[in-house]
């Protein structure tokens, strides 16, 4: 696909300096060259759905969503040997707001009810993440996100180190994006597979 953008703008330039026309691309071609995500900074992070259906059917949570990040000062996650970076924006510490409103949206989205007055509690405590562009030539984004989610009497670690070549990834290993959008998306992905992950869990109690 970039190959094919780089050898239309050579024939372009070209032509352009022989002829001084202009050409207009025609829209097939420029819905390929235009990136995925956009070229936009400071886009609003994206809250990705489950990747499958959940039924809480109407029960009521009270939500405790806590930041051990400073606490624990993780280098990395234990199910990854890649370390952090802190250099994106996943690192901030509203990064956790986005993380409790990622929770409540997808409870929400999976019929359950978000009452704070709800004396059945559901705590996440977020141990670490970021999100990574690695590699030369042939880059790949990694999201590393790792939490512990506790509920009446059961707790549970989940991490994951997802990357744009796994088949739940939103964005593809040969997606036309920029850096940003691509740490962005795959972060986003990182936190929806670990709350995905504890509503397997939580599906298992009779609620």
């Amino acid at each position: 696909m970039i190959k094919r953008f780089i050898a239309f703008i050579i024939l372009f330039q070209v032509n352009h300096s022989l002829n001084g026309q202009v050409i207009v691309f025609p829209a097939d071609f420029m819905q390929l060259i235009m990136p995925e995500h956009g070229f936009l900074p400071g886009k609003k992070l994206e809250f990705y759905p489950t990747v499958d259906k959940y039924d809480f059917g109407q029960s009521k949570f009270r939500i405790e969503v806590y930041d051990d990040r400073t606490l624990l000062h993780l280098n990395k996650v234990e199910c990854s040997d890649i370390p952090f970076t802190n250099t994106s924006e996943f690192a901030k510490s509203d990064c956790i707001n986005l993380l409790a409103k990622y929770v409540d949206t997808l409870l929400y989205n999976s019929n359950a009810v978000i009452d704070s007055s709800s004396i059945d509690t559901i705590q996440i405590r977020l141990e670490g993440i970021d999100s990574r562009l690695i590699g030369f030539g042939k880059i790949r984004a990694h999201g590393l996100c790792q939490l512990t989610a506790r509920y009446q009497n059961f707790s549970k670690r989940y991490c994951i180190d997802i990357t744009d070549a796994d088949k739940n990834s939103p964005v593809g290993p040969n997606a036309f994006v920029t850096r940003k959008t691509a740490t962005r998306i795959i972060g986003s992905a990182a936190m929806r597979e670990v709350i995905e992950a504890f509503f397997k869990d939580l599906s298992s109690f009779k609620l």
